[in-house]
């Protein structure tokens, strides 16, 4: 069993206890305490954070920038479906090792798509800004659909698979131009 499934059956024993249940039997348990409960819970959760930290315990920020091989690259499955930056990021850090190193973040990849004219702020209403496409994004791809979200309408981008295969053969450049506009 790895250091990671260990972790996660932990975190299943500590949930099943907090509820009250003996992991083991599935029967209700003594250790239904309300403190204990509460404990458990708190592991329970804190085991959590871990797992999905990749088996790293602690910050990330002291890590290693993001890197990628050509072979990660080749690997990197695209979606048919237009997808938002999220989905196409966690589809980009699925072939990494990021436990290990910093995951590949939006600010990075909408800085270089800035910089290289696929993306352009505009400024809203309230003063704040969006990073949009630009005539030459939707050519390429990039289009915008208006959502509801909790705090009220907004623009989401979504990339078609044209614009995921542009984001992800230029990776490297993305990379290497990392200290441009974030």
């Amino acid at each position: 069993m790895t250091e990671l499934e260990t972790m996660q059956r932990a975190k299943m024993y500590m949930e099943k206890l907090a509820q009250g249940i003996d992991p083991t039997t599935g029967e209700v348990s003594a250790l239904d305490n309300p403190r204990l409960v509460k404990c458990f819970a708190y592991v329970a959760d804190v085991l959590d954070r871990v797992i999905q930290n990749g088996g790293m315990v602690g910050d990330r920020s002291n890590l290693p920038p993001f890197t990628i091989t050509v072979e990660e690259i080749s690997r990197i499955e695209l979606s048919q479906e237009p997808v938002r930056m999220t989905e196409l990021l966690d589809r980009i850090n699925r072939v990494v090792n990021t436990a290990r190193m910093k995951k590949l973040s939006a600010g990075v990849v909408s800085g270089w798509l800035l910089a290289d004219g696929l993306l352009e702020k505009q400024q809203k209403a309230d003063g704040s800004t969006s990073r949009l496409p630009t005539g030459r994004g939707r050519q390429m791809g990039l289009f915008t659909e208006l959502r509801q979200g909790q705090a009220g309408e907004y623009t989401a981008v979504y990339y078609d698979s044209r614009a995921q295969r542009y984001v992800v053969d230029h990776l490297p450049e993305i990379l290497a131009g990392r200290t441009r506009e974030k």
